[in-house]
């Protein structure tokens, strides 16, 4: 898939693939972000096809540097690693329901959840 590419995925299919990957650390996270995004379900969001690379080098300068960005997103301990293991192109996408957001990385296919950094509400 090339960089410029952009899908048009439903958010209901988001909500699915995020409803199938549940790590313990994020399950409660997860479970409150699938829910939120049920009033959504009709609509759809844009899914990116960066490199991996660029992704992880762009968000560990973000980790690394901005505090703000740091604390209140969840989930890095899966989003590095899932970044420095994926060869090639990732899928990324946002999301966001009333006080939940997350960005997500999903496989080219987007049949599969790889990663979430998910904002708590402050």
């Amino acid at each position: 898939m090339e960089a410029n590419t952009v899908k048009q995925v439903r958010i209901e299919s988001i909500a699915e693939l995020l409803s199938a990957f549940r790590p313990a650390a994020l399950a409660e996270d997860v479970d409150r972000l699938v829910a939120a995004l049920a009033s959504k379900s009709d609509s759809v969001v844009e899914v990116t096809f960066p490199s991996a690379k660029d992704v992880l080098d762009i968000y560990r300068h973000r980790y690394d540097s901005l505090d703000e960005v740091r604390e209140l997103r969840v989930g890095w301990e899966i989003f590095f690693p899932a970044l420095e293991d994926s060869d090639g192109r990732v899928g990324l996408l946002s999301v966001r329901a009333g006080e939940l957001g997350a960005i997500v990385l999903v496989n080219e296919s987007v049949d599969l959840v790889l990663a979430a950094l998910i904002r708590r509400p402050v």
